[in-house]
């Protein structure tokens, strides 16, 4: 499972229909990425984004920056893409935070917004409990990766989690979260339910969760509904 999760990123190719042309980055030597709007005037805020399956750095902003009008910026994990190294939860967790220094020294007097959709809610979630944050929006959540993986292969239940290695434990994580935490979910999810939402809710201290009716679970970022949300709540 973790395989077939990992080549989702390693293996992605960059989508054509997208809203804008995304800008490389070189985040270090061996760390790559994308972003738009990054001499934008209105930076109080920054997004970092964290995309579900196949959403590597270009397609995240490709698909979704020209939604916001702060600068957008994503990271592909090392050991995909253009970026060097293995890929496992240890380097997983390294992008995020070294994507964050980039970004705060970039950017030295902005808030920094999190987002963090399907898988990748998980590392978003692990770099707000690790880094100072304004605040941390999380689109279809888990609690830990077999909430993922059980919709493909229903067998991680109980004492058979032991069998995932590189277990993105988002619960756990979400313990040591002090800023606001924004969940939203919806009735029309069939991967990760509305009712997860709900149960990965409780894992946090300082929390609003919002359930839609009828989005699906990739249509989050194309819903103008989700997107309105987000920039409320993120002012």
């Amino acid at each position: 499972m973790q395989t077939i999760s990992y080549s989702f990123y390693k293996n992605a190719k960059k989508m054509t229909d997208i809203s804008c042309t995304p800008q490389f980055i070189q985040f270090k030597d061996t760390l790559t990425g994308y972003g738009n709007n990054l001499d934008s005037k209105n930076n109080s805020k920054i997004i970092l984004f964290f995309g579900g399956s196949n959403y590597i750095a270009y397609n995240s902003v490709g698909k979704y920056s020209s939604k916001f009008n702060y600068p957008f910026i994503s990271v592909d994990y090392y050991g995909t893409q253009d970026s060097s190294g293995k890929l496992n939860l240890k380097t997983m967790k390294q992008s995020a935070e070294d994507l964050y220094e980039w970004a705060r020294n970039r950017y030295p007097d902005s808030e920094i917004i999190v987002i963090g959709h399907s898988y990748g809610a998980g590392i978003a979630t692990y770099l707000a409990s690790v880094r100072e944050c304004h605040s941390l929006v999380i689109a279809a959540g888990y609690r830990d990766i077999s909430d993922l993986y059980n919709k493909i292969i229903p067998i991680f239940w109980g004492p058979l989690k032991v069998f995932i290695s590189n277990n993105i434990r988002t619960s756990e994580y979400a313990e040591n979260v002090e800023c606001p935490v924004y969940i939203i979910g919806s009735a029309g999810d069939k991967i990760l339910s509305s009712s997860l939402q709900e149960k990965l809710s409780c894992s946090f201290k300082n929390v609003k969760i919002k359930i839609f009716d009828d989005i699906a679970h990739e249509d989050y970022f194309r819903s103008d509904n989700v997107i309105n949300f987000i920039n409320q709540v993120i002012g």
